[in-house]
């Protein structure tokens, strides 16, 4: 992971800053630091993607509290499958240990949103990653447009197939934000191609063997499939094992989402040609940032947006990258 550039200095500085916007949980007046500080982080569940995503946030901790000066923490729990009792246990009893901070991509933020207000009485910090906030929550979310990244990936598989074919839509998590996001852009982009057949939607939730294991029954179903959209990073990757099973790969076209070490490995084997990232490092190092920030009592942005990257051939021919 490249190394984080002078955050001190960020942190400083935007002690001293009065054009932030949209306030967070954050006090306005900078506060003293603390000797050590331990932000909880929750994921959906426990899988390659959310590993970077905390393999980040810790490092930045480290980073950031050396120059700084304390100690940072990262308290990782993550369910072992994307089960929105589990993810809410963890949260509640998350919040009775009163740690300093807490990052969440929530399953689904509204039937969390009580246990989340709890939080925000207590003044602990939150921030959500992945998942979006409700509008008016004064919660700090980091993600990048989802919508706008499943248009992208839509329509690099629509050029693909020559937009037109039959195609299988494998869904993710269908309450968490970002999955719902971009599988709505999906059948939004669909829509106005009357050549292409969605065939079959089914769900992983997140889960890279559920992905394999739905995209081998529907190629088992489908011979004459031509393409699989996904929405999640699970997805790819077990379409891809699955294609390789099969003996369908090439004939089958699909575009990946994100850049998890097996999804890259798929990519330098030839199994697909590009995969639309939402920077998952990045998500991390923020998550870690705008808690401390927050600590701080310095006010952090309603969305931080990380934007999106494109994960090519050329990129991981020499073996995998630390991606974005």
């Amino acid at each position: 992971m490249k190394k984080l550039v002078n955050l001190a200095a960020m942190l400083m500085l935007c002690i001293t800053a009065t054009t932030m916007t949209s306030p967070a949980s954050a006090q306005a007046k900078s506060k003293e630091l603390k000797k050590e500080y331990r932000f909880v982080m929750i994921p959906i569940l426990a899988q390659a993607w959310f590993d970077i995503v905390h393999n980040a946030a810790a490092k930045t901790a480290e980073d950031l509290g050396a120059q700084i000066g304390t100690k940072i923490t990262i308290d990782y729990q993550a369910p072992a499958q994307a089960d929105l009792v589990e993810q809410n246990s963890l949260l509640e009893r998350a919040i009775a240990t009163n740690p300093d901070g807490i990052a969440i991509d929530a399953i689904d933020v509204q039937a969390s949103m009580p246990i989340l207000k709890e939080a925000q009485k207590r003044g602990i910090p939150l921030v959500l990653f992945v998942s979006t906030a409700p509008e008016g929550s004064q919660i700090t979310y980091i993600s990048n447009d989802f919508y706008d990244q499943g248009r992208i990936v839509g329509e690099e598989l629509l050029k693909r197939i020559n937009n037109k074919g039959k195609i299988a839509i494998l869904h993710g998590v269908p309450t968490n934000s970002a999955h719902a996001d971009r599988y709505r852009a999906l059948n939004d982009l669909l829509k106005n191609y009357p050549d292409v057949k969605v065939v079959e939607t089914a769900f992983d939730y997140d889960d890279v063997q559920k992905a394999q294991t739905e995209a081998s029954r529907i190629l088992a179903a489908h011979p004459d499939l031509d393409g699989f959209a996904v929405v999640d990073a699970a997805g790819p990757v077990g379409v891809g094992l699955a294609l390789r099973e099969a003996n369908r790969v090439g004939k089958v076209k699909f575009v990946g989402i994100d850049d998890v070490p097996q999804l890259q490995e798929l990519m330098r084997a030839g199994v697909l040609d590009l995969s639309i990232a939402t920077r998952p490092r990045m998500i991390g190092q923020w998550s870690t940032v705008a808690l401390m920030m927050q600590n701080m009592g310095i006010q952090t942005p309603s969305w931080l947006n990380t934007g999106i990257g494109y994960l090519t051939p050329d990129m991981v021919k020499n073996g995998n990258i630390d991606g974005f």
